[in-house]
């Protein structure tokens, strides 16, 4: 049987100037895995949601090289998944006006519902995860995250 580890099993003074991205890689470990577990009685799993919420918050629409890009995935793995949604009628792929080699990747009205359903479950848990702290709290840490996310992007040539 194997022992459950927390973060109490951690000794997070020995290494204080990196006990931040300690704490924002068990974050995000532990809100993913949250997270679809939120997802999986709905039908939904985060592998096949993730590039289907970029596609409904981007303000414009994306290519899927800017989607892989976004998503932190390599071009081909997208390509993979992106045939298992299409198959399922999720989203659409189109090809640019402007140029024909870039494919655009469009969700489609099911694809918009399903989407509408991830969003007010990841609402619910992050509403949840959040109840300790205040509005202005929650505006303070989006803005730091923001500002820590933009750096990391510009390091990397990704828009954030």
């Amino acid at each position: 049987m194997s022992k459950s580890f927390t973060a109490a099993c951690l000794d997070q003074t020995r290494y204080h100037d990196i006990s931040l991205t300690f704490h924002v890689m068990r974050l995000a470990t532990l809100w993913r895995t949250h997270l679809d577990r939120v997802l999986r009685p709905n039908g939904l799993t985060l592998a096949t949601m993730r590039p289907m919420a970029y596609l409904m918050i981007s303000k414009t629409p994306l290519t899927q090289s800017d989607l892989a890009s976004l998503i932190g995935v390599d071009r081909s793995a997208l390509v993979r998944l992106l045939d298992v949604l299409e198959g399922e009628g999720l989203v659409i792929r189109q090809t640019d006006t402007q140029d024909r080699r870039l494919k655009m990747v469009l969700l489609t009205s099911e694809g918009r519902k399903q989407c509408r359903l991830f969003h007010r479950l990841a609402a619910d848990l992050e509403a949840e995860l959040t109840t300790g702290l205040s509005m202005s709290q929650k505006l303070t840490l989006t803005k730091d995250l923001d500002m820590m996310e933009a750096l990391l992007s510009a390091d990397h040539g990704v828009s954030a």
